[in-house]
Formats: structure tokens, sequence, C-alpha cells
């Protein structure tokens, strides 16, 4: 199946059923980091989330395929860029008992990367959301998401085939718009999301008419997420001047452009399509030999 391509069985979908869908994608994918301050500062950009996604997809694809055991230098290599703010990252991954670090038997000076059961027990929660999603959407078939969240040898396989969604976010880097535009910035992926989420909840409930203005409450998403009240605000407020909002700001109330949510329907689009892929391919996947 060519990604580059739309994906009828999302655009096919009736309205109510995609934003109902897309709604409870949302709300679940935020509330993993809800009052979660140091989730939510740790990964507050695309450049740390992803590296945290290589380091877990080279641990399975080392156990049961035989890949190099990831090492810091290997994970550098693979990001292309930004080094030294990777050494830090990981550094804090470790402090916070997310990542530990085991010696070569061979050679002491080699230390590898191996992720614990905190961060591997988000990572399969925020899968199993897209997953859902997918199903919700008639891009995936029924039974991915249940299976992956229960048996831990299809999440290992799954997790495996999951650096095409790596490799396609990096090719696609600037290619969603507006989604984009807020994942490069710390949490504004969150922000992103509360916002699609909200946008989502007041279009369920209106009948025609213009794009819904709903509540921002950023005092309450600021102190939820972690992040101080002027930048959510400041975060907003540029994003109206983007083109992305727009504002009532005698109500406190904000809307998606057409434009945004055309670019955030875009991006989830493809974003699923490719969490879609790498759940059949791991449903193929024949039994590894596993390290162990």
């Amino acid at each position: 199946m060519d990604f580059e391509e739309s994906f009828h069985p999302l655009e096919s979908q009736a309205p109510d059923a995609y934003t109902e869908a897309v709604e409870a994608y949302c709300h679940g994918i935020l509330r993993l980091h809800w009052n979660e301050r140091l989730i939510n500062k740790i990964f507050g950009r695309a450049l740390q989330s992803h590296a945290a996604g290589r380091l877990v997809v080279q641990h399975f694809q080392w156990q049961r395929e035989g890949a190099p055991r990831p090492t810091l230098a290997l994970l550098q290599r693979q990001a292309g860029s930004g080094g030294r703010t990777l050494a830090t990252f990981f550094a804090v991954l470790r402090l916070a008992g997310m990542v530990s670090a085991a010696p070569d038997a061979a050679d002491r000076r080699v230390r590898y990367l191996v992720p614990g059961p905190r961060l591997l027990d988000g990572l399969r929660t925020w899968v199993v959301h897209h997953l859902q999603c997918a199903e919700a959407l008639g891009v995936l078939a029924r039974g991915h998401a249940a299976r992956l969240g229960a048996d831990a040898d299809y999440f290992e396989s799954f997790l495996c085939r999951a650096d095409t969604i790596l490799d396609r976010l990096a090719a696609h880097r600037g290619h969603f718009g507006g989604w984009d535009w807020f994942d490069q910035r710390e949490g504004g992926g969150r922000v992103a999301m509360l916002l699609l989420r909200e946008h989502c909840r007041t279009t369920a409930a209106r009948v025609g008419g213009p794009a819904p203005l709903f509540p921002l409450r950023a005092q309450e998403l600021a102190e939820r997420l972690g992040f101080s009240h002027s930048h959510v605000r400041n975060l907003v407020n540029d994003a109206t001047a983007e083109g992305l909002l727009t504002q009532d700001g005698r109500r406190g109330l904000v809307a998606l452009t057409p434009r945004f949510e055309a670019d955030l329907r875009h991006w989830l689009q493809h974003v699923l399509g490719w969490f879609a892929e790498a759940a059949q391919a791991a449903n193929r996947s024949p039994q590894p030999h596993a390290r162990r």
C-alpha cells in the first residue's frame, strides 16, 4: 500500500464518526501527559521523543533480529544532528529511571542503552491509542490494538517494524504545515492535541455554521502540562499570527482555521497509515530467535 496517497477509508468516514474517533484519540494521548510534569519536560520536543523511539526500536531489533545493539553513538548517527542534545537527553532518561546502561562484556568502555519498563509501558499505551484510532477510522482491521496491549511478543514485533514510522516522520518533516509548526516548539504537540480535541468536541455539538469557537483555559492547560502560563499564551498568540488559529480575546475563545484543520487531518491521515502498516507487518512477522 502506498502511504503517499490519500487513505480512502479515512477520507470516507462520516463527519460524526471521524470527529468521535479523533476526539477519543486526542483525549487518550493527552491523558498520558496530564499532570506528568517530568514526562512533559523530558519529551517536550519531537527530537527527543523520536530519539527515544529509535532506542526502543534498535533494542528490540537487536534482541529479535541480530541488529547492532543501541549505543549513544549509534543513535547520534541515526539522528544526523543534535548529538550533544541527545547526549543530555539520554542522561536525563537515565536519571529518571527510564533507561539504563549496560557495559559490553568484551570492552568495558562500550555502554549499551537499555529501555526500562516505565518507558516501554508508556510507549505501549501510546501505540495502542494510535491503533485504536486507525481501527475506528477503517484504516486497520479491528483487533490489532487489543492484541498489542495484551501480547508482549506482538508488541515487540511491532516495535521491530516501527523504524518505518520514524523514517517517514523524518522524511516528511515540514510537510504537515500547522502540525509541524506546533510540534517544533516545546510542548507544542500537546497543545495542538488539546486544540484538536476541543475542536472535535465543539464540532460534535454544532449544527452547521463557521468553525466553532471553544474556551482555551490556558492557565489550566499550563498547570496540567507543567508549562508556564506565558509559554502557552505566547504559543497560542504566535499560532494566531501564523494563521492557524482565530481568537475572541474578550471571551477567551479560540478556533482552528480551515487551513490548520486541513493540516491536522493530513498529518493524522498519514501517521495512522504508517502505524497501520507497521501493525500489519508485525502480524506477518515470523517467530524470532530472541536474545534474552
